[in-house]
């Protein structure tokens, strides 16, 4: 089994090594984007249709049409300082208004290809 890493510690970007077809299998949304936020390539975890990308999302702006609740956030400032400082590699949990569970939000760069990651996991209740 292979194991993604999803915390600050991860020195690299495992999904460089990652085929198309083997991202469709990570069990979170996975999101590649070039410098100014337009997705480059993506895994739909959504199947449902539930997502806010309705259609393709290649070409679309990540802050601006997809993911409308993080445009102009904490979240998309963080974007964009990182890849003005040449640095990316922030972690964010939050809440999403239309779901009913958290999220983890971790933003990375993947410098051998010189573009940027937005994982998006879904956060579970850890019983006590």
């Amino acid at each position: 089994m292979t194991v993604f890493a999803f915390d600050e510690g991860d020195p690299e970007n495992p999904l460089v090594r990652t085929s198309a077809e083997d991202a469709q299998r990570i069990p979170f949304g996975a999101v590649e984007l070039d410098r100014d936020g337009r997705v480059l390539a993506y895994n739909d975890t959504e199947p449902d249709g539930a997502s806010d990308a309705s259609g393709a999302m290649v070409g679309r702006h990540f802050f601006d049409e997809v993911a409308r609740w993080a445009a102009g956030s904490l979240i998309d400032r963080e974007f964009r300082d990182g890849i003005a400082a040449g640095q990316l590699n922030a972690v964010f949990d939050c809440a999403v208004a239309r779901l009913s569970y958290k999220v983890r939000i971790h933003l990375k760069v993947s410098p051998i290809l010189g573009t940027y990651w937005v994982f998006i996991k879904k956060l579970q209740r850890m019983a006590v």
